[in-house]
């Protein structure tokens, strides 16, 4: 079986991308590989793809690429136990969900009666608004950029994705300072 994986501007431009090949049990990670100027490639061209192109076993990569990943969900998560957040522990997916609820602005019925349904409970649009108002806080306010539940389907609003997998170690460093600021001061401001 092979795979090819590509992660560029634009894999088809002359000297963009990168192509990542799984083949049975190696990688191979190519620098430029496609070039959109030429269909068939000469001697010279084929030596310089091996000279860009290195392998790895996926016996090595998969464990070490796993060990970080897990490095981080722990990382996050052990965050989180200390800033009193409660979260579900990630089984299988690069993501924490984060119970965010008690930081939600208020059900506020006297300014929208439409606020909550004639079932008694509260409506969508009200559930979309506040969620969206503590989204957009600590995005503008804390530098915390995380997935809505709302938005993944989730039932209730407050509860929001954190994706561990998708910054540099040192922007990993910051959201982690930032989590942990960010849930001190919000608390001490209520």
């Amino acid at each position: 079986m092979s795979r090819v994986i590509s992660s560029s501007p634009s894999p088809s431009l002359p000297g963009g991308g990168t192509i990542i090949q799984l083949q049975a049990k190696s990688l191979s990670v190519v620098g430029s590989p496609l070039s959109s100027s030429s269909s068939s490639s000469s001697r010279g061209e084929e030596g310089e793809e091996e000279k860009k192109s290195s392998f790895w076993s996926t016996d090595e990569f998969l464990p070490e690429n796993r060990g970080r990943i897990s490095d981080r969900c722990d990382r996050l998560e052990r965050t989180l136990t200390e800033a009193g957040v409660p979260h579900l522990r990630a089984e299988a997916g690069l993501f924490v969900w984060m119970d965010l609820r008690e930081f939600l602005p208020p059900l506020d019925v006297a300014d929208d009666p439409d606020a909550v349904t004639p079932e008694g409970r509260e409506s969508i649009e009200s559930m979309e608004r506040r969620e969206r108002e503590l989204y957009l806080r600590l995005l503008k306010e804390r530098g915390l950029l995380f997935t809505p539940g709302l938005s993944m389907r989730c039932e209730l609003p407050g509860f929001f994705r954190c994706v561990f997998t998708a910054a540099s170690d040192g922007e990993f460093e910051l959201g982690l300072e930032r989590i942990r600021d960010s849930v001190e001061a919000m608390r001490n401001s209520e």
